[in-house]
C-alpha cells in the first residue's frame, strides 16, 4: 500500500473512531421557554406550535419554529424584526432572486440561518430584497463547495429561498 493511502486510510479510522465515542456520548437538553405560549388565557394550546408552513407535498402542516431563536443570537449584535413573515411562494413560479452562495452551507427548508453581511454587494442585495413588493424579504440561498479535481468551485443545482426575518443596521437608521 502507498505511504499515502495508508495515511488516509488511518485518518478515516481515526475519524470513525471519533464518530463512534460521539455516539457513547449522552446529550445535553437545554429546556427553553416558549415567550408565546406563557400566557394564562392560552392553555388550550400549550402544546401546540402556531407556526404552520408546508410540508414538502405543499399541504399545509405544522413544523417547529422559534421566531424568537434568531434574538437570541447574540453575536449577530442588536436585531430588528422584519414584521413579513408570510411569503409563500407558488410552485412553478419563476422569481428573480438575491442569490448567496455560501461555503460549506446547506440551508433546509424550515431551518434559521443566521448570517451577518458585510460586504457592499450583499448588503445592496439585502437592501434590494427588503425592498421588493412581489417577494419581499426574500433572498435565495445555494451551496458552494470546492471541486479538489479541477481546483474550482461548484456551486450545487438546488438551493433553498430565505425569508429575512431580523435586521440589524450598522449605519445608525
Amino acid at each position: 500500500m502507498e505511504e499515502n493511502d495508508r495515511r488516509i486510510l488511518e485518518r478515516e479510522m481515526y475519524q470513525i473512531e471519533q464518530i463512534r465515542q460521539l455516539d457513547l456520548e449522552e446529550l445535553q437538553v437545554e429546556e427553553v421557554d416558549d415567550f408565546q405560549n406563557s400566557s394564562d388565557d392560552d392553555d388550550n394550546n400549550n402544546h401546540r406550535d402556531p407556526t404552520h408552513g408546508y410540508d414538502s407535498t405543499g399541504i399545509l402542516g405544522e413544523f417547529t419554529y422559534n421566531i424568537c431563536v434568531a434574538s437570541l443570537h447574540s453575536y449577530l449584535g442588536d436585531v430588528e424584526d422584519t414584521h413579513h413573515r408570510t411569503a409563500f411562494l407558488d410552485g412553478g413560479a419563476v422569481l428573480n432572486l438575491p442569490l448567496f452562495c455560501l461555503q460549506g452551507v446547506v440551508l433546509f427548508p424550515g431551518a434559521t440561518l443566521p448570517l451577518r453581511v458585510i460586504e457592499s454587494n450583499f448588503v445592496a442585495a439585502v437592501e434590494r430584497s427588503l425592498s421588493r413588493v412581489d417577494v419581499p424579504y426574500t433572498i435565495g440561498v445555494i451551496r458552494v463547495y470546492s471541486d479538489t479535481a479541477n481546483h474550482s468551485m461548484k456551486s450545487a443545482s438546488i438551493g433553498t429561498t430565505a425569508e429575512i426575518l431580523y435586521r440589524f443596521d450598522n449605519m445608525g437608521a
